[in-house]
């Protein structure tokens, strides 16, 4: 028996905890949501739909299987960069951090800015750092993989970086050789593509959710897939002091670094740039 507690219950919280119960990943569902009406609507919406058990008890956290923290505010169009909600989300993870003590599950983190709050609850939740991950990366990778399909390139499109402006698209792992300045327009696209679906429906969904709930798969099912996920770099890529977009393996004992790639000139120096830049909110948490 599995069970999800979605800490957030709004967009991309009651889609993660709707699409999981619908793909027979969660046997349970633990919600909490600041906003008691929603709270409650998203509650009674589930259990309209199917046959499952949903609790809005927060004592509850400490059974959870996986627990997805989306809570706080969301990017909209007014709002430059996820890493410009630092101020304004630090105080839902802090009250976060207090729920989940007893929890001993896996951790995903969806609250932009995204790296700094995988970093912060690696660091003060008591959980190993392997069951804290960060989602972006395979988002990233997805609107990655579009934007070379626009261009006639297809392969294995990877994103590593901050899930931000400072992400990393990987050229070096495709088949064909990328001038930098096509880089340059692809990785402006990239960073760019959320924007249109903030703009036309208030934020993203589908693609969060789908990814999430991959990510809830690989570690129930062993898979040991290799993703990118956010995790403390601890010297890996000759980074410390931050969490960002890494290769990973990830399977029942979480996400576990794949230090083995090699970069090249281009690369590096963004992974570096990301780091720097991470680095700079981590040590404010």
């Amino acid at each position: 028996m599995t069970i999800l507690a979605c800490l957030g219950a709004g967009r991309i919280g009651g889609e993660v905890a709707f699409l999981a119960a619908s793909l027979g990943l969660a046997d349970e569902i633990i919600l909490h949501d600041m906003y008691e009406p929603m709270l409650t609507a998203q509650k009674l919406d589930l259990m309209h739909a199917m046959d499952i058990t949903v609790s809005t008890d927060t004592k509850r956290l400490r059974d959870a299987d996986f627990c997805v923290f989306s809570a706080g505010a969301a990017r909209t169009p007014d709002i430059k960069t996820r890493a410009d909600l630092f101020e304004a989300n630090l105080p839902v993870a802090r009250e976060a951090t207090e729920m989940l003590g007893g929890f001993g599950g896996h951790l995903i983190v969806i609250t932009n800015p995204m790296d700094a709050f995988t970093w912060y609850f690696a660091k003060h939740t008591g959980l190993s750092q392997e069951q804290v991950m960060g989602f972006g990366g395979l988002l990233d990778s997805r609107r990655f993989a579009v934007a070379l399909a626009s261009c006639g390139i297809t392969g294995d499109a990877r994103v590593l970086g901050e899930h931000g402006d400072h992400q990393v698209p990987i050229f070096s792992r495709l088949d064909v050789e990328v001038p930098e300045s096509v880089r340059e327009q692809i990785l402006e696209d990239i960073c760019a593509s959320s924007m249109p679906v903030i703009k036309g429906k208030s934020g993203t969904v589908f693609g969060p959710a789908y990814h999430i709930c991959s990510m809830i798969k690989d570690v129930t099912t062993d898979s040991c897939r290799l993703i990118t996920c956010s995790i403390p770099a601890d010297g890996a890529y000759g980074i410390d002091g931050c969490a960002l977009g890494l290769p990973a393996t990830l399977g029942k004992n979480g996400a576990k670094v794949d230090d083995s790639w090699e970069l090249d000139a281009w690369e590096e120096k963004k992974l570096q740039d990301a780091a720097e830049f991470l680095r700079d909110i981590c040590r404010r948490v």
